[in-house]
């Protein structure tokens, strides 16, 4: 039988393909990335929502809402790029009387905000990200036995089936029947009452 030796298999992620699926990611959390930021950086130079007005830098809801998307490595990329635009206009200038510590809260206490942001909120999504891809990847494996095992459970239903049609063909060659006997026997017993008739006679 063809179907005996099958065997059925499901199409697993190549790992070229993963290659190429996670260099298309990191260029799309790359563009959304400068999408975004370029678009509240567009904000902030029209005075439609000025930086200075709100709380809250929005670069770091922009680095967290791509750190959730992408992971860890979105997160740093969109984080990097946010330093970058903030810093298009050059450093802010230090003044005669702020100490340098004083200085470097001011210049990078954003920056590193977003930097923890990137890292805290795409560690949380990467490891979800590969808790998914070890129960796909365990479904698929489930899905593939599942699959052969029910492949082997009709190659030998066609087994069983074959074999109680091949015995009850022999049973119906090996049983005669009940009123019918052998040549050799009618042949003996014609024989018999012949002679037992001669003898009457």
């Amino acid at each position: 039988m063809s179907n005996e030796n099958s065997v059925l298999t499901m199409p697993f992620a190549n790992p070229a393909e993963s290659v190429l699926l996670q260099g298309r990611s990191n260029g799309l959390a790359l563009a959304e990335g400068l999408l975004v930021l370029g678009l509240i950086t567009l904000l902030d130079h029209t005075g439609v929502l000025p930086f200075e007005a709100v709380p809250v830098h929005p670069f770091l809801f922009a680095v967290i809402l791509l750190s959730a998307q992408y992971g860890i490595q979105g997160g740093i990329l969109a984080a990097l790029a946010a330093i970058a635009l903030s810093h298009l206009d050059g450093w802010p200038a230090r003044p005669i009387d702020m100490t340098y510590a004083q200085y470097f809260r001011l210049a990078w206490s954003d920056s590193l905000c977003w930097v923890l942001a990137a890292l805290i909120v795409g560690v949380v999504t990467s490891h979800r990200g590969r808790v998914l891809k070890e129960q796909t990847a365990k479904l698929q494996k489930a899905t593939v036995a599942e699959s052969l095992i029910a492949a082997q459970y009709q190659v030998l239903a066609q087994r069983t089936h074959q074999l109680e049609r091949s015995l009850a063909g022999r049973a119906d060659i090996l049983v005669p029947d009940g009123n019918s006997a052998p040549p050799v026997e009618r042949q003996k017993s014609s024989s018999r009452a012949h002679h037992l008739q001669g003898s009457k006679r």
